[in-house]
């Protein structure tokens, strides 16, 4: 009698564990810059049916292939619940690669996942957006961008920037929604060809020494 009700029980367990949609959010802001030394707040919300365990970082990656971890956060006993919230303090290092530094398909991402224990994978969010990593001083000079432009957009052939008489222009990097870059140039002038990229849209990166932004491009 006592087996048998054992089993029901765990059964039951199982049952329920199944009708929760196991699951976990980031629910802050779109993280899309950070700087040298400081701490970003990562805000989340999850729905597990037992204690469980969540990890978030911010990584290095090759396209979308690990290579180091920049910053991380754990807690080691997330509670059963549905729609639980709690948040997460990430230190970027002091002594990483600038974004405006890093060469290839070299970038860095956020993700946090959702586990029943440290390798047992239950849900995961993977945002493909990159994050520029600027020295903290880049935040100060950003100003000096403001008035940098990028027409016709939508474009078809080629786009052109406005407003870069007196900056130089380290890099222009053009990247899909996905995250992966498609163009990476150092711009002789103002005018960029983009006639062999698909129609869509993407993010056009305008790095400088000290500072960056980012524009939307819509490609016809």
């Amino acid at each position: 009698m006592k087996k048998t009700l054992l089993t029901f029980l765990l059964s039951t367990i199982a049952v329920f564990n199944l009708l929760i949609a196991q699951s976990i959010e980031l629910t802050s802001a779109e993280l899309t810059t950070a700087t040298l030394g400081s701490t970003v707040k990562v805000d989340y919300k999850y729905t597990i049916a037992a204690d469980g365990y969540i990890y978030c970082a911010i990584e290095l990656l090759d396209d979308w292939t690990w290579s180091a971890n920049i910053a991380s956060a754990e807690l080691n006993s997330a509670v059963a619940g549905t729609d639980v919230t709690g948040s997460f303090d990430l230190v970027i290092p002091d002594d990483i690669a600038l974004t405006a530094d890093l060469t290839g398909n070299l970038n860095y991402k956020l993700k946090i996942e959702l586990k029943q224990d440290p390798n047992t994978w239950l849900a995961g969010q993977y945002p493909a957006t990159q994050i520029n990593i600027a020295d903290a001083t880049a935040s100060i000079n950003d100003t000096f961008l403001s008035d940098v432009h990028l027409y016709p957009n939508p474009a078809k052939d080629f786009i052109q920037f406005t407003g870069i008489e007196n900056i130089t222009i380290a890099k222009v990097t053009v990247t899909n929604v996905l995250g992966k870059e498609v163009l990476n140039i150092t711009p002789q002038d103002a005018k960029i060809d983009i006639s062999n990229l698909n129609s869509g849209i993407y993010m056009v990166s305008i790095q400088t020494e000290n500072a960056s932004k980012n524009i939307k491009l819509i490609k016809q």
